[in-house]
């Protein structure tokens, strides 16, 4: 379901009154389930933001509307949990990252201020709205930007078991992009915390766009859409040639200081292209920190639609790009490169070629609903696999699938976003914040 019918502002407002518009947010009515199984998702709350605001203030609506929803103790819990994960895994990097992390801050304001003042900006609001010391020492400027830096930290670390599955397809119905979005710790947290937000423009009038994002990283678009031209996701990628695994917190540091742009960075950049073509050529080409893969989908040229996977190495400039060619009709990616076949010491290739013999199962000619159903599967691959990697596509940390269809005039369907985890029921209802 969607919340929005358009990407403006509502066209009653006056031009002075709308460039007071930061956010606007539609909350439905009724209680949600404390506990979300895969057969009752829920639609996540819709804001939109101006990013022609400052990026000190463009947030400030939508973060006292979910502070008032849901108080700061999940952005606490959260924060605690992952500064505590990561510190028992990489203590060594943990410390460092702690001692040097002015030096975190003066290189992102040298290089990426925009995301550095939202971190910040939401930083100030929870401080501001904190009820005990604990959460006061927790969401200082310093403490809540190391803990948005916990992908980073963990990058350089040890492989995990993987995150999120995303898929490209030439249907029926035209071309579709869906995902489930898998993410840890505590998922019923980050679900809570996650919104759809639509990114305008006031002043320069570029295209909008949407996103969903869970606010405890509010600068990180790894799931997003500029209707009529293409759609991105992103997947961690967990290992592999040009990987970061081993290298030094220090060389981090240094590489970052030289201008190696992090995953906010380079999804910030995609976002920026015009086209899909132009959205490609933009994340095979960026300079990466970290490694990651890119899923894309769009018009590749007129009448033909295209999907492409860009993996991005960690070593500033290399990068692999899988197109979907005219002989296939889907592209999957998970975790784990496309060139490596299955093997139980690589994480998510399992996961992978499940999705590839559900997909194939079902066929080109099946609807896009029965497409987006394969992100709900929870059957192990190969059905006696209980190992580690267990194939499941659905699991136990996928927080939301979405379903994207770039190329679709329809606002009522080519966007559905599906939240799978909620740490407590909260009402909703309909309300404006401006």
């Amino acid at each position: 379901m969607l919340l929005f019918d358009s990407f403006r502002p509502p066209t009653f407002m006056n031009s002075g009154i709308r460039s007071l518009l930061s956010c606007l947010v539609f909350l439905r009515a009724g209680h949600i389930a404390a506990e979300i199984t895969a057969l009752q998702p829920h639609p996540p709350p819709g804001y939109a933001v101006d990013l022609d605001l400052p990026a000190a203030s463009r947030w400030n609506p939508v973060l006292s509307s979910v502070l008032e929803l849901h108080g700061t103790r999940p952005f606490f819990q959260y924060y605690t949990a992952v500064i505590a994960s990561v510190t028992e895994q990489f203590p060594s990097d943990v410390a460092y990252f702690e001692q040097h992390i002015a030096d975190w801050q003066q290189a992102y304001e040298e290089h990426f201020p925009d995301a550095l003042r939202e971190i910040y900006a939401l930083a100030d609001v929870l401080h501001s709205h904190s009820k005990t010391d604990e959460e006061r020492s927790a969401f200082t400027r310093k403490q809540v930007l190391l803990a948005n830096l916990h992908m980073q930290i963990g990058n350089i670390g040890t492989p995990t078991n993987g995150e999120c599955t995303s898929v490209v397809a030439r249907s029926v119905e035209g071309l579709v992009h869906f995902r489930n979005w898998d993410f840890g710790p505590l998922p019923e947290i980050l679900g809570l915390l996650s919104v759809e937000v639509t990114f305008f423009f006031s002043k320069s009038q570029q295209p909008a766009f949407r996103c969903l994002l869970a606010l405890t990283h509010i600068d990180k678009w790894a799931t997003c859409m500029k209707p009529g031209s293409f759609s991105m996701s992103l997947n961690a990628r967990g290992f592999g040639e040009g990987h970061e695994r081993g290298r030094s917190p220090a060389r981090e540091l240094e590489l970052l200081r030289a201008g190696s742009l992090p995953r906010i960075a380079v999804l910030r950049q995609v976002m920026q292209a015009s086209s899909y073509r132009e959205a490609v050529d933009t994340a095979s080409a960026a300079k990466a920190l970290t490694s990651m893969y890119v899923i894309l989908a769009g018009l590749e040229a007129p009448g033909q639609e295209g999907g492409a996977v860009v993996t991005l190495m960690s070593n500033s400039s290399s990068s692999d790009v899988m197109k979907l060619s005219a002989e296939d009709w889907f592209l999957v990616q998970t975790n784990v490169d496309h060139w490596l076949p299955m093997a139980d010491d690589r994480p998510s290739s399992h996961r992978r070629e499940h999705v590839k013999e559900l997909l194939g199962r079902l066929g080109p000619q099946s609807t896009v609903q029965e497409l987006y159903s394969v992100l709900q599967d929870q059957s192990p691959f190969p059905p006696n696999n209980t190992g580690p990697d267990d194939g499941r596509v659905f699991r136990p940390s996928t927080i939301a699938s979405v379903l994207m269809r770039p190329l679709n005039s329809s606002s009522a369907t080519n966007w559905i976003a599906d939240i799978w985890r909620y740490s407590q029921p909260a009402p909703m209802q309909q309300v404006w914040v401006v």
